[in-house]
C-alpha cells in the first residue's frame, strides 16, 4: 500500500519501484490518529446485495433507485431500490463476449425521466458500439446505434461510458490490441470520445475526438469543485496510469513517455510500475464519510479498491490500496443516490478465481469523516 505519495511519470519509476518495497511508504500520520489522541475510525461496513451474476460489468441507477446491470455475455439485469435483483434480465442480445468484449458499458440518460434513455456500449462481429434503448416498464427496446466504427479485439475494448457536467456523452475506447491505432487521426480506437446531445438522442454521427493516445482506458470521472477530468487505464506490463485528461491532449501511447522522446506529450499524474489493472471509478461525492471527494478506482490484477486523495492544485497527497485480496477482480465502483458505493466482482471472466456466489455486487458504507 502506497500512502500519501503520487508516483511521478517515467523517469522516476525505478525509483519508486525501491519506495514501494518499504512497508509504509509515505504515509501520513496525521491520517491515522494514535488511539490516546482520538478513538480509532471504524472500518467500512461491506456486504453482498446479489450474486450469482455472470461476469458482471457496469452499472448505472435509474432516477428512482433501481440499477441495471450488465453482464458480459449480452444480459441487463434490474436490481430493485431495495437491492433484490430481478431474476428475469431487462434485455437480451447477441455480443461477441471472447476475450475482453460483450456488453461493456452502460448509461441512463441525464433527461430519463422525460425520455426513458439507455444507452449501452457493446461488442459485435462489427465492431465496438454504442445504442441507445428506451425502458418501457421493466424491458430495454432498441432505438438505434448511436455510434459505431470502433473496432473490436480479443483485448482492449474499452467501453466505460460517462455523462460530463457539460451534458455531453464520453466514450471509452481501447487501441484493440493494435497499438498504431491510438496514434492514428482517422481511427476512433484508443480515443476518448464525445457524443453531443443531438448526437446520442437522435441519429447519431462521427464523434469528436476528445483526447487520443490512450491503450485501455476503463475509469473516468470528474472531480467536484474543479471540474478535472480524471482518467485511469491499463499499461504494458506494469505502468498502468492515472491521468488528467485535457481536450485535444494526447497521452502517448505507444510512443514513449518522458525524456527518452515525449515532446508534446501529457505525462500521466501517477503511474503503478507493477501492474494492478485500473477499471471503473467514481469520485465520492456524497458528504460525511472519511472518503468524501476522493477518486476511487476498482482493480482486477491487483483485487483491490484503490483509493486517491486529489487535492485542487491537482497533487496526489494519498495512494492507497484497500480490501486487498478480500473480494478478488473488482471492475467498477458506483455511488449509490444513499452515498453508499457499489462493487462488481469479476470473478468469472477467465482471469479470476470464483469463489461461491460469484459474481457478486457488494455494497460498501465508506467509514465516517
Amino acid at each position: 500500500m502506497v500512502d500519501g505519495v503520487p508516483l511521478p511519470p517515467a523517469a522516476l519509476r525505478l525509483v519508486l519501484l525501491a519506495a514501494f518495497a518499504i512497508a509504509g511508504c509515505g504515509g501520513d500520520d496525521r491520517e491515522r490518529p494514535a488511539p490516546s489522541r482520538a478513538p480509532s475510525r471504524a472500518p467500512p461496513q461491506t456486504q453482498t446485495v446479489a450474486s450469482g451474476l455472470e461476469v458482471p460489468w457496469d452499472l448505472a441507477f435509474l432516477p428512482d433507485g433501481r440499477a441495471l446491470i450488465t453482464e458480459r455475455p449480452g444480459r441487463v439485469r434490474l436490481l430493485s431500490a431495495r437491492g433484490r435483483l430481478r431474476a428475469e434480465p431487462l434485455a437480451e442480445m447477441e455480443v461477441e463476449d471472447a476475450g475482453e468484449g460483450g456488453l461493456l458499458g452502460v448509461v441512463v440518460d441525464p433527461d430519463f425521466e422525460r425520455n426513458g434513455f439507455v444507452y449501452l456500449y457493446r461488442t459485435t462481429s462489427g465492431g465496438n458500439e454504442v445504442a441507445r434503448y428506451r425502458m418501457s416498464g421493466d424491458r430495454l427496446e432498441e432505438q438505434a446505434v448511436v455510434l459505431d466504427g470502433i473496432r473490436a479485439g480479443v483485448i482492449h475494448d474499452g467501453g466505460r461510458m460517462r455523462f460530463g457536467p457539460d451534458g455531453k456523452l464520453y466514450v471509452t475506447s481501447g487501441e484493440a490490441g493494435q497499438d498504431d491505432l491510438a496514434q492514428e487521426r482517422g481511427s476512433l480506437n484508443g480515443k476518448i470520445l464525445r457524443l453531443s446531445p443531438g448526437q446520442f438522442r437522435r441519429s447519431g454521427g462521427r464523434p469528436e475526438i476528445f483526447s487520443r493516445g490512450h491503450r485501455n482506458p476503463q475509469g473516468l470521472d470528474w472531480q467536484p469543485g474543479t471540474g478535472r477530468l480524471v482518467s485511469d487505464e491499463h499499461g504494458a506490463d506494469g505502468d498502468d496510469e492515472i491521468n488528467f485528461l485535457r481536450r485535444g491532449a494526447n497521452y502517448g501511447w505507444p510512443l514513449v513517455h518522458g525524456d527518452e522522446g515525449g515532446a508534446g506529450l501529457v505525462q500521466p499524474e501517477a503511474v503503478y510500475p507493477e501492474s494492478i489493472a485500473p477499471s471503473g471509478a467514481t469520485f465520492v461525492r456524497k458528504g460525511g464519510s472519511a472518503w468524501t471527494g476522493d477518486y476511487l478506482i476498482g482493480s482486477l490484477v491487483g483485487e483491490q479498491l484503490r483509493r486517491l486523495s486529489i487535492d485542487r492544485s491537482g497533487r496526489i497527497t494519498r495512494n492507497e490500496a484497500l480490501f486487498e485480496g478480500d473480494f478478488g477482480r473488482l471492475r467498477t465502483v458506483v455511488e449509490a443516490p444513499d452515498g453508499s458505493l457499489m462493487l462488481l466482482t469479476s470473478n468469472r471472466d477467465g482471469r479470476g478465481s470464483p469463489n461461491d456466489g460469484d459474481d457478486r455486487i457488494l455494497r460498501v458504507v465508506p467509514p465516517t469523516g
